[in-house]
């Protein structure tokens, strides 16, 4: 029981972890069509080699129906939720980049217009 659970675990966190590759990825996938052919095709090649090497890590060397849909469930949870709270946390930061910056030319605008 404690071995499947763990297995399962450990298939959330590879979900996980391939979403974060993915989202990784998703910059150099909108610079050009190219692009994106080249990095789905990497992202295809390493999410193949974390399958199989989860597979070896089964007693019997296949996955169960369980193990997928964990592995699924981790990355459509990164995908979706912490994908998006990484999001806001850089839209709030370049807002506050924008702030500082507004008021850094403000600053010189009126120390140059002192002289």
């Amino acid at each position: 029981m404690s071995a499947s659970l763990t297995r399962e675990a450990a298939a959330l966190l590879l979900g996980i972890g391939l979403g974060l590759v993915y989202d990784l990825l998703r910059p150099l996938r909108r610079r050009a069509a190219w692009a994106a052919a080249w990095t789905d095709a990497l992202f295809v090649l390493l999410a193949g080699v974390a399958a199989f090497a989860l597979a070896m890590c089964a007693p019997d060397g296949r996955l169960g129906l369980w193990v997928l849909t964990a592995a699924l469930l981790g990355f459509l949870l990164q995908l979706h939720f912490l994908s998006g709270v990484k999001q806001l946390r850089a839209r709030f930061l370049s807002r506050i980049h924008l702030k500082k910056e507004k008021n850094t030319r403000k600053f010189r605008q009126k120390s140059t217009s002192k002289f």
